[in-house]
């Protein structure tokens, strides 16, 4: 389910719920979007917001991923919003701070209580996978800081680089766990913050087929383990 509020700066107040929402991720972060609402329950509500925003302040507003209680689970910022459909769907052209692809597929598995083990994220496409890391980015809040430890991934888990870092990520911290999704935040997850103050050693299994997949990536990444005085085990 989602929900639709305009942004007034104030605690959000939903005008209307809305059964499903279409073309609401994309690749660029910020992107001008046709957002299909699909199954509007209360239309003219929306429309008559809209329509009066952009005539006393600019007509932005929110679409928000909401659970069973109709509570506020993350949201897309949509900027100069304009209707150019309205029956039973509606369509909303404006500027939307979207997600990659692959996040709301994530949500609703959350949702729908099945990310109940590791390794979830191999159903998803390549093209899905950043998707998966950002909502794992979201929603993973270690609870206890570790130090010292020491870890093993391996090289027959994973075809691509954020199949990498999906791979550490559950390797850490569990299901659907969360430990960088580019080359800078693994640096910055190694810096702390991110329930590990300090990582003793990675085994780094059957390196060998990820040194061919990752080519110059696999040095940097090795690189930087070691740049955070962290010994690196090939095998």
């Amino acid at each position: 389910m989602f929900g639709f509020a305009l942004d007034t700066g104030n605690c959000p107040e939903i005008i209307t719920l809305i059964d499903q929402v279409k073309n609401i991720e994309g690749a660029n972060p910020i992107a001008y979007k046709k957002v299909r609402l699909m199954n509007v329950h209360n239309v003219p509500s929306l429309i008559s917001a809209i329509e009066n925003a952009s005539e006393i302040y600019e007509n932005n507003g929110f679409i928000y991923n909401l659970d069973q209680e109709n509570n506020i689970i993350s949201g897309t910022f949509i900027s100069n919003i304009k209707i150019s459909k309205s029956k039973k769907n509606i369509i909303l052209n404006g500027f939307a701070w979207t997600r990659p692809i692959g996040y709301q597929k994530a949500t609703d598995m959350k949702l729908n209580n099945e990310m109940i083990e590791k390794n979830i994220w191999k159903n998803f496409r390549k093209d899905e996978l950043q998707g998966w890391l950002v909502y794992s980015l979201h929603f993973c809040k270690p609870e206890i800081i570790r130090e010292n430890i020491n870890i093993q991934i391996d090289g027959n888990e994973f075809h691509s680089l954020d199949g990498f870092f999906c791979t550490l990520g559950e390797e850490i911290h569990g299901i659907t766990g969360y430990f960088g999704r580019n080359l800078p935040t693994l640096s910055d997850c190694l810096s702390g913050g991110f329930g590990i103050k300090s990582i003793s050693e990675l085994h780094w299994v059957n390196h060998k087929k990820s040194k061919k997949l990752l080519k110059t990536k696999f040095k940097q990444i090795v690189e930087i383990f070691e740049d955070h005085n962290i010994k690196v085990l090939l095998n």
